[in-house]
């Protein structure tokens, strides 16, 4: 990371903190005038054209004031900035939302990317656990019919899934016993994703078994072991973006708001948030979505059993980031919290 001295850095926070607030390009008069600052204008001026010079900080053409560019922002976040704590009121209305938690996970997701939203006035966004990560841990099937099996897939720390299979001949419970015992015997401990991916390989040579059930499910592996249904992410706060000087430009925030409802988009940038897991932060030119490069995006990874999901906030580079980091990160450790004990 580049080296500043202390006025380069004290000047650099005081410039970006001024931006923050205020939208506006940042002149040396006002930052000389704040009284942590004990510099004359015309050092203050010097100093942010060194700045300036080293990536840090910009101006537009028609002002004489600089903006912070994403590499300040990202020696802001790294190295000056200093998190708040959250308020109470904060701190209530997460607990509130993560404690109504009864079981029904769509809403529930969407009740935390709203409260997310509330709380940081930006765009707050939640992806739920990839379960094609989930270990297995048994599969049951139960006969529900002469021609109807019931199968349930059970992972590790939680049920995930149970589908009705019509069978094209009568099945005996003798032979739906055996066969989920041989299942589980080759299945147990691998995740999802990979028996669906080598369920009829494995299963081959059995094919020949009398009953025609290994078969028939090697042919409807894809179907039962399908969890792209699952996979699915809430956004609330789009409106908020309409709210931002940065974003008053309808063909830039349109793009904006396309990519955001874009399902494929926003799951391959989320899952590169997964690992390592924790708190993550990309600034303007970091987010490899073109449409993104205005933004500043902040995510959290929670815990459900062995898998990961992601909650964060999207919202422009100019964000009260000592604020809205321990936000996302209170969230993620409630959810890990209730969710670990559901």
């Amino acid at each position: 990371m580049m080296r500043l001295n202390d006025r380069e850095k004290q000047i650099l926070k005081a410039v970006i903190q001024e931006f923050i607030d205020t939208a506006v390009p940042v002149g040396s008069t006002q930052i000389s005038q704040k009284a942590s600052i004990d510099l004359k204008p015309a050092s203050v001026r010097r100093i942010m054209a060194t700045l300036e010079e080293k990536g840090l900080l910009t101006h537009p053409h028609t002002s004489a004031g600089r903006v912070p560019t994403s590499l300040g922002y990202r020696i802001y976040v790294n190295e000056l900035l200093k998190k708040s704590k959250l308020t109470e009121r904060q701190e209530k209305l997460i607990n509130q939302t993560i404690d109504a938690y009864d079981g029904d996970v769509q809403l529930f997701m969407s009740k935390v990317s709203a409260v997310l939203a509330k709380i940081s006035r930006q765009v707050g966004i939640i992806v739920t656990p990839k379960f094609y990560e989930a270990v297995l841990e048994r599969i049951h099937l139960i006969p529900v019919s002469s021609t109807r099996v019931m199968v349930i897939l059970a992972v590790k720390d939680q049920q995930v899934r149970t589908i009705l299979v019509e069978v094209n001949h009568p099945v005996d419970k003798e032979d739906l016993h055996r066969l989920a015992r041989k299942i589980n015997r080759r299945f147990y401990g691998k995740t999802l994703r990979e028996i669906k991916n080598s369920y009829p390989h494995l299963m081959s040579d059995l094919k020949s078994e009398k009953s025609g059930l290994v078969r028939f499910f090697s042919r409807t592996a894809d179907r039962i072991f399908d969890f792209s249904r699952y996979e699915n992410y809430w956004l609330h706060g789009t409106n908020y973006l309409m709210h931002q000087p940065e974003f008053n430009d309808v063909q830039r925030v349109s793009g904006l708001i396309q990519v955001l409802e874009d399902k494929d988009h926003i799951f391959h940038f989320m899952e590169k948030r997964e690992q390592p897991p924790g708190i993550k932060i990309t600034i303007g030119r970091e987010n490899e979505l073109a449409e993104m490069r205005d933004c500043s995006v902040i995510t959290s990874t929670y815990k459900v059993g062995d898998i990961w999901g992601v909650v964060g906030i999207i919202g422009p580079m100019r964000l009260r980031y000592q604020k809205v980091i321990p936000v996302v990160e209170f969230m993620a450790s409630a959810i890990t919290r209730k969710l670990g004990m559901a």
